[in-house]
C-alpha cells in the first residue's frame, strides 16, 4: 500500500471562520498497485497532525508528497524517495546511446563501488571492448570478468583508481557521485542522482518518459509523474517501468531529447576522429 499526502491550503476570509479543517481519504487501485490519498483541507489554525496520523499510520516514514511540504520529522514523518527507477533509466540511456552511435571504439567507464550494476557489463560488452569499471567491489567484478571472457570473449578491465576516466567518452555512474571526476570536458556522464560536487563534463540525472495511461490515471494531481513512477517501481511492483526509455532527460537546468543527447556523444567521437 502506498500513501500519498497533501495539504490543501484555503485562503482566509470571513466565511472560512466557520469552516473546520477536515480530511479526505480516497483509495485507488491499478493491477498490483494500491494507493491511499490523504488530503488535509486547512482553513485556519494549526495543522492537526494527530488527526492526520490516524489515516497515515504505519506509512508515515515513507509518505508520498511534494518536496516542499513541511513534515514533522519529530513524529517520524519522512518523504519517500527512491532512486531505483532512475538507476535503470540511467543504464537504459547508456545502452540506447551506444546502440545509436553504432561504433565499437567508444570508451565506456562504469563507476560502481557497490557492485550492484555488475550485470550491466554484459550488455555493455556488446558495444565496447574492453569495458572499464571503477569499483571497490573487486571480487564481484573479477568473477564477472572471467565470465565475460569465457562466454563472450569480451574483456572487462577493473580499475581501483580513476585514471581510466581521463580519456573516457561515456561515463555511467548509477550511484551518487561524491567527487568531481577527472574526465574530458566533452565527455558525457549519466548518473541517477544529482552529484554532490560540480562535474567537469555534462552530467545527466533526470529522466522522463511517458507514463502508461493506467498509471497516469492513478497518479494524484499534486505529485509529479516521475516521482510517482519511482514509487510504483520500487513499492508497488510495477517492474515493467524499468524497461522504459527516456523521451527527455536533463540536469535540472538543461533539458535534452534523445537526439540532442546523441549529438553530445557523437560530437565527442567526431572530434577524436578529426584529431
Amino acid at each position: 500500500m502506498m500513501t500519498a499526502f497533501h495539504i490543501e491550503e484555503h485562503d482566509g476570509g470571513f466565511f472560512h471562520l466557520f469552516r473546520r479543517n477536515r480530511i479526505r481519504v480516497e483509495h485507488r487501485y491499478c493491477d498490483s498497485a494500491q494507493l491511499k490519498c490523504v488530503t488535509y483541507e486547512h482553513y485556519r489554525g494549526k495543522i492537526g497532525w494527530s488527526s492526520i496520523d490516524r489515516f497515515i499510520k504505519a506509512q508515515r516514514n515513507r509518505v508520498l508528497c511534494n518536496p516542499d511540504l513541511p513534515l514533522p520529522a519529530d513524529c517520524g514523518y519522512r518523504r519517500y524517495v527512491s532512486h531505483e527507477l532512475s538507476r535503470r533509466m540511467c543504464e537504459n540511456a547508456a545502452l540506447y546511446l551506444l546502440r545509436a552511435c553504432d561504433r565499437r571504439g567508444v570508451k565506456v567507464v562504469l563507476i560502481d563501488n557497490s557492485g550492484d550494476s555488475v550485470g550491466l557489463t554484459e550488455n555493455l560488452s556488446d558495444f565496447c571492448d574492453p569495458v572499464y569499471v571503477v569499483t571497490g567491489a573487486t571480487e564481484i567484478y573479477a568473477a564477472q570478468a572471467e565470465y565475460l571472457l569465457n562466454e563472450k570473449g569480451a574483456a572487462l578491465r577493473i580499475c581501483r583508481e580513476s585514471a581510466c576516466l581521463r580519456d573516457a567518452d561515456l561515463i555511467i555512474a548509477p550511484e551518487k557521485l561524491t567527487d568531481t571526476l577527472c574526465c574530458p570536458r566533452d565527455a558525457l556522464i549519466l548518473t541517477a542522482q544529482p552529484p554532490e560536487k560540480p562535474q567537469n563534463a555534462a552530467a545527466i540525472w533526470e529522466y522522463f518518459f511517458d507514463l502508461p495511461q493506467k498509471y497516469r490515471e492513478l497518479c494524484p494531481d499534486f505529485l509529479r509523474e516521475m516521482y510517482f513512477a519511482s514509487a510504483l517501481y520500487a513499492m508497488a511492483g510495477a517492474r515493467e517501468l524499468g524497461a522504459e526509455l527516456f523521451t527527455r532527460c536533463g540536469n535540472g537546468v538543461i533539458l535534452h531529447t534523445r537526439q540532442s543527447l546523441e549529438k553530445l556523444l557523437k560530437n565527442r567521437l567526431l572530434s577524436q576522429t578529426d584529431s
